[in-house]
């Protein structure tokens, strides 16, 4: 590596000044410091089996515990950038991204708690790849201002096809430590994993805080909606970073679970919180939900400091370090703009082709707002992003992925509202009477996306509805039933 990684820097502070101290638990097991810092000795054992050039970028698709912290150390201390995959991505989606990307190799961790190197895997998808002398690195290429990319975040361009976010391991570090102020947290806080380490989301408020500062994780080891509770109860965890479904089937229990005394902070980011359900669970449990905007490309943005922001209809305001300015736009609402970012937290940039919008630190965003009392008010997008569940899906790369099974004529994908869920995938399907059943479009889905990609509602249609211009009826559209979902 060019210059040493601030990350690592941190981490081996910590294993050298409380290596038995705890970093990952769960009600029945129990990850150190030294155990960690064992564990990603292993996965290094394993990368070992095919030399990989410094500044090379490698697949991680790890869950987790122990075992995805591990693999990213692993990954840095040999020089190498981690593209972050879900744990679950199909293998034929992984090489699809692998090759996109430009990425040779994908390291895999199934298990969270890996008790050595047969935990882990190497395989280089697709063609075979001569990683011994590799061309020169792309990233000092792309951004010669700060070639030291620690981790390359996974998203969709405009046409569908994969799209990364290079991060620098400073800009990882600059946005923990504006959260970290920002939200109030302190060494003692036991922080609740239930959202994915790969996800940038769980990777700034979780990963990020365990490594750098040995911050101790939670992991709930089922998976029933009860879980997450039951675990923060029997474990003293104390921050709970969560997303709005949940939140929304957590309230609507007609017994919920008594709220762990331990637990004093409850954020939620990923997509937008009704106001309906922030309220329910203030009068359910006793404790208000902090609102966390925030994005891949630059980190945390706004934060409700009291809480209730959904209910005010708002974001919160900006995190610590953060400036916004709202660009005007004929698309945005009146006083209002499409929300621009600057910060030490924002992304190099894109891959594998630069974009104007992420770049020199300053990060345009495809969110419209308005200010309101000091708070930013989210009014729409500029894109057609569909937000499920906080994971950005492009309907455009689901649509691609259609149009390849046999007998599909056309398809068009689409977000789709639906009360206390927020919006759901429908893909409307045209093709002739008998030829396809929904059932073989879902596992057509399955085999090929990943699982939040995979549409939700599948409706089979003889034609596509047009309006009178050709064009698709997009309320047309909406107003099909609920359709079969899987």
């Amino acid at each position: 590596m060019s210059t040493p990684d601030p990350i690592l820097q941190a981490f081996e502070r910590l294993v050298r000044r409380a290596p038995l101290a705890p970093l990952v638990i769960s009600p029945e097991r129990r990850a150190t410091v030294g155990d960690v810092d064992a564990l990603a000795r292993a996965a290094a054992s394993r990368l070992a089996d095919q030399p990989l050039a410094p500044g090379t970028l490698v697949g991680l698709a790890a869950v987790n515990g122990p075992g995805f912290l591990a693999s990213l150390l692993a990954l840095r201390r040999a020089g190498l950038a981690a593209l972050l995959l879900d744990a679950q991505t199909p293998e034929r989606e992984a090489q699809r991204v692998l090759r996109a990307l430009g990425a040779p190799a994908l390291l895999r961790c199934p298990e969270g708690w890996p008790q050595g190197p047969e935990g882990w895997s190497l395989a280089t998808p697709g063609e075979p790849t001569d990683t011994t002398e590799p061309a020169p690195p792309i990233f000092p290429t792309l951004f010669s201002d700060n070639s030291d990319i620690a981790v390359v975040k996974l998203t969709s361009g405009s046409t569908g096809a994969p799209r990364g976010i290079a991060a620098p391991a400073a800009a990882l570090l600059a946005d923990d430590a504006a959260l970290t102020h920002t939200m109030g947290l302190s060494g003692e806080d036991r922080l609740l994993t239930t959202i994915p380490l790969s996800h940038s989301y769980g990777l700034a408020s979780l990963a990020l805080p365990a490594l750098a500062r040995g911050t101790v994780l939670v992991i709930p080891e089922a998976a029933s909606v009860y879980d997450p509770f039951v675990t923060a109860a029997q474990t003293g965890a104390t921050f709970f970073p969560t997303v709005p479904a949940y939140l929304d089937a957590l309230a609507r229990m007609s017994d919920p679970p008594p709220r762990p005394e331990s637990l004093r902070l409850v954020i939620t980011a990923g997509a937008p919180l009704s106001a309906a359900t922030s309220a329910r669970f203030r009068e359910t449990f006793g404790l208000p939900v902090h609102v966390f905007y925030g994005s891949s490309e630059c980190g945390g943005i706004c934060y409700d400091r009291e809480g209730g922001a959904a209910e005010r209809g708002t974001a919160g305001a900006p995190v610590e370090g953060v400036r916004i300015t709202l660009e005007p736009m004929d698309e945005a609402p009146c006083g209002g703009g499409r929300v621009v970012v600057e910060s030490p937290a924002v992304s190099a940039g894109y891959l594998p082709e630069p974009d104007e919008r992420l770049r020199d630190g300053r990060f345009k965003a495809g969110d419209l707002a308005v200010w309101q009392g000091g708070e930013l008010a989210l009014r729409g997008r500029v894109d057609d992003l569909v937000n499920i569940k906080g994971k950005k899906v492009n309907p455009r790369e689901v649509e691609a992925i259609l149009a390849e099974l046999p007998g599909v004529d056309e398809a068009v994908v689409l977000g789709v509202p639906v009360e206390g869920r927020g919006e759901i995938l429908r893909a409307v399907v045209a093709c002739r009477a008998g030829n396809l059943t929904t059932s073989e479009v879902l596992a057509w889905c399955r085999g090929h996306l990943s699982a939040h990609k995979v549409p939700r509602s599948v409706i089979l249609l003889e034609a596509l509805p047009r309006n009178a211009r050709g064009k698709l009826d997009r309320a047309a559209l909406l107003a099909l039933g609920t359709g079969d979902c899987g």
